[in-house]
């Protein structure tokens, strides 16, 4: 197993989840981005590293990417090498990292446009290079920026406890907590009450709003575009139930954190199949260890 298959395979993701649609080759090359994406996370949010040394550890994939080094054996040369055999515009990778590296030191953003600037890098970006390597046309790209946006901010909205108490960030924009009343200090003592229902619902319609968007985007795609964007469409899904969880549940954030367990994510992969005109072949059963190796995780979950 190389080095990027094992790291996608731990991560236990939802995304992870949603390759196993993908033709093998394309599967391989999806692990390979994916593990980068998600070493660059790590590098920000890991424990036991100093500052400069996240500064560095970056510094050292954005010269990766941009051919500058000699790769080390195994993820780094699968990296360099994806990006060379599928000729990617490194423009959204460096973005990414820029992103992440924001993290190092967090800034609240004090606007929704400053909010979306860092969800455009570190999410936005992602998308485009996804599908790209999913092998779908350049008319893709403004699908792939409206579901970024979306899934970062369900991500916010699930994570907000977390991300205070174990990283010190704060990414709801403080123009619109102060248009609702909430401060710094109710998210630091997870204060539920009116005020803070309110403020995560005005969150939430913002992602609604980029989900209709791109489901709007997706429907104007070729049949050819929206069935190498299957697992992207699968993760709209997820992320879009996770949102209604937590409308449904007047955003107990504080409480739990919401999730999808892996059979509904079958059928939602199952449902992104039937939304396309021409539907390729389900994948051999050998090809599900990661649904396999991942069945106990289910119960732990959400229903």
């Amino acid at each position: 197993m190389s080095e990027s298959d094992s790291i996608t395979k731990n991560a236990k993701s939802n995304l992870a989840f949603t390759l196993m649609d993908l033709p093998t080759e394309k599967r391989m090359h999806m692990a390979q981005f994916y593990a980068f994406c998600r070493i660059v996370d790590d590098i920000v949010d890991e424990p036991g590293m100093t500052e400069e040394e996240r500064h560095l550890a970056l510094d050292r994939w954005t010269d990766i990417i941009s051919m500058k080094v000699t790769a080390a054996p195994g993820i780094e040369e699968e990296v360099q090498k994806l990006v060379k055999d599928l000729q990617l515009d490194i423009t959204p990778m460096l973005e990414l990292i820029a992103g992440c590296r924001g993290d190092i030191c967090p800034v609240q953003p004090q606007s929704r446009e400053e909010l979306l600037a860092y969800a455009y890098k570190v999410a936005a970006c992602v998308g485009i290079t996804s599908a790209t390597v999913m092998g779908a046309s350049d008319a893709a790209r403004e699908y792939a920026i409206s579901l970024g946006y979306a899934l970062q901010l369900v991500n916010i909205l699930r994570d907000v406890a977390e991300d205070c108490r174990k990283y010190g960030r704060f990414y709801l924009p403080a123009d619109d907590m102060q248009l609702f009343g909430v401060t710094q200090d109710d998210i630091r003592n997870q204060r539920y009450n009116y005020r803070m229902r309110q403020l995560l619902a005005y969150e939430a319609a913002l992602a609604e709003k980029f989900f209709g968007d791109a489901e709007a985007y997706y429907q104007q795609l070729s049949v050819e575009d929206r069935n190498a964007l299957i697992p992207a469409q699968a993760m709209s899904l997820i992320y879009h139930t996770i949102l209604t969880k937590m409308q449904d549940d007047e955003y107990r954030v504080f409480e739990r954190r919401y999730s999808v367990n892996n059979f509904r994510k079958l059928w939602f992969l199952l449902r992104a199949r039937l939304g396309t005109v021409s539907m390729p072949t389900m994948p051999s059963v050998a090809d599900w260890g990661f649904f396999k190796n991942n069945s106990t995780e289910s119960k732990k979950e959400d229903s």
